[in-house]
């Protein structure tokens, strides 16, 4: 008997639903080979709570980026869809572009992907171990067989209780010490720069000021981008490019377009841009074969200068963390100017303008360049932190699906994302990023509620067989070290494997020649 996939969740009955309700009756139905048919000739067709959605004619308008769309292409994206949007875009504005119900048989019921096998030009498929590469992946204590239509569905009741609950709902009262430590942070850093006596120990305090707020800054332009303050999204977008452009002089659109790519293709050699750091660091021996890169679009080579930093990475890692900031310089002022997507891009393009104004005029009060330089190098080595801090996340975590056909969304997230154990009081300097697991599944969560989120997930864990991996701060970097220094030991065996097929290739063309 054929079965509709994810069947809708119920909502408040109001006059729009009932209209779209009356037109969503009338669809016609669509197959799994009618939908890869129709994808291979380009349709972004998405399946949403069991209705066939064509977004051609929205894919350049989403909010999130194109990217974010073009990722879940003859998929199921139920989940992430969910939780990564408020409910009213259910409600009102997914029901527009709906053209069909999705109709599959018994066995097809509980696929998240359809398209595994085609060849998309925007989107890659899986990195899974299934291809029989052999490529090493960080060691797991997760049950080898998982009942991903189970996690789905005790994850979806989850989340629904946390929304009957109102924890969606953000508490203004949470962010009035953060904002008191931003203020104070600033104050502290202008305040030795302006009034503080000329020596290294007021430039080397005033620029690790200036580090933390930037850290702080990027964890408020972070709910923001992810709307978890108001929910409205123009609001929170604009007040985060205010703020965090401003003061910190790099582009939240940029940030929003790579984070909600991350969020969609977590960990995926090939699609996430946050693991995509070649020629300096690679987390998986995949990169040595010179893959490309959807975001980026182009080919991550694996030349002679990857070879050197890759296979010294665990040992430059901290180094290479220091100067992060400088690349995300560059990559805002790139997407800025050169991307095809950028809604706010003269807004943002005049708010880091007044950065560099009001930071300008605040650095020229330092008297030397000697201590100019100290300044400037110890506010951008110090932000190192928070790149450690992100990378701690999912660098040591697995890139490979063991089943992407069928992996559903909360098991992928538990599988590519690492939690930080930490103390309460100790969660204004983590700012979220200790519950990536939490974050990972219920993006638009409050993170002042993520603490309280955390037993609920570890529950869910347990009773699937997924591995909750979590380390203090210390062993995470301990961790995330050794797995950096097992992909740079295969750096030299990659060589030698190369070099002998290279040598067998040129005595063959040699044989060839003499024939």
């Amino acid at each position: 008997m054929p079965s509709i996939i994810a069947p809708p969740r119920p909502a408040t009955p109001t006059e729009s639903s009932t209209k779209s309700g009356k037109r969503l009756g009338k669809l016609p139905s669509c197959t799994a080979r009618e939908l890869r048919r129709r994808v291979e000739q380009g349709e972004y067709l998405v399946i949403i709570d069991g209705l066939v959605c064509k977004l051609n004619g929205f894919i350049d308008k989403h909010p999130g980026g194109p990217l974010s769309i073009m990722h879940m292409v003859g998929r199921d994206a139920t989940d992430e869809a969910r939780s990564m949007h408020p409910a009213e875009v259910f409600e009102s504005t997914m029901p527009r572009w709906a053209v069909a119900r999705f109709v599959a048989g018994e066995k097809a019921a509980a696929q998240a992907s359809y398209v595994e096998d085609l060849d998309l030009p925007y989107s890659a498929p899986r990195s899974t171990l299934a291809d029989g590469s052999g490529h090493p992946q960080p060691e797991s204590s997760s049950a080898t067989s998982l009942d991903y239509a189970a996690i789905q569905r005790d994850y979806r009741q989850l989340d629904d209780q946390l929304r009957a609950e109102g924890m969606y709902r953000c508490d203004y009262g949470d962010y009035a010490c953060e904002a008191a430590r931003y203020l104070a942070l600033f104050a502290m850093a202008c305040g030795l720069i302006l009034l503080g006596p000329a020596s290294a120990w007021t430039y080397l305090a005033a620029g690790v000021c200036t580090a933390l707020l930037w850290q702080q800054l990027a964890f408020f332009a972070h709910d923001l981008g992810h709307n978890e303050l108001t929910g409205r999204r123009e609001f929170d977008m604009v007040l985060g490019i205010c703020v965090a452009d401003v003061l910190g002089g790099l582009s939240v659109g940029w940030w929003k377009k790579n984070h909600n790519t991350h969020h969609i293709v977590t960990n995926d050699v090939d699609n996430d841009p946050d693991i995509q750091h070649l020629p300096f660091l690679a987390v998986s021996t995949r990169f040595f074969e010179s893959r490309y890169s959807t975001y980026y679009r182009r080919i991550m080579e694996f030349d002679a200068a990857a070879r050197v930093f890759v296979s010294l990475q665990d040992k430059l890692y901290y180094l290479i963390m220091c100067f992060a900031r400088y690349n995300l310089y560059f990559l805002s002022w790139n997407y800025l100017l050169f991307s095809d997507f950028a809604p706010y891009r003269m807004l943002e393009m005049g708010c880091i303008g007044v950065f560099f104004v009001w930071f300008s005029w605040l650095v020229s009060h330092i008297p030397t360049w000697p201590y100019l330089a100290l300044y400037l190098s110890v506010a951008h080595s110090v932000s190192a932190v928070l790149h450690i801090q992100i990378t701690l996340s999912h660098f040591a975590m697995s890139t490979e699906s063991p089943d992407p056909v069928y992996e559903c969304f909360a098991a992928r997230q538990v599988r590519t994302t690492m939690d930080v154990i930490c103390p309460t009081w100790l969660d204004w300097f983590h700012g979220g990023l200790q519950f990536q697991i939490e974050h990972h599944l219920f993006p638009r969560l409050p993170r002042h509620k993520l603490r309280r989120v955390q037993p609920l997930v570890k529950r869910l864990c347990r009773k699937h067989g997924m591995e909750f991996k979590e380390f203090s701060f210390i062993d995470g970097n301990v961790y995330t070290l050794r797995w950096l220094g097992e992909v740079a030991s295969r750096v030299k065996l990659y060589n030698g494997r190369e070099e002998h097929s290279a040598q067998a290739i040129a005595s063959i063309k040699k044989s060839l020649r003499a024939q």
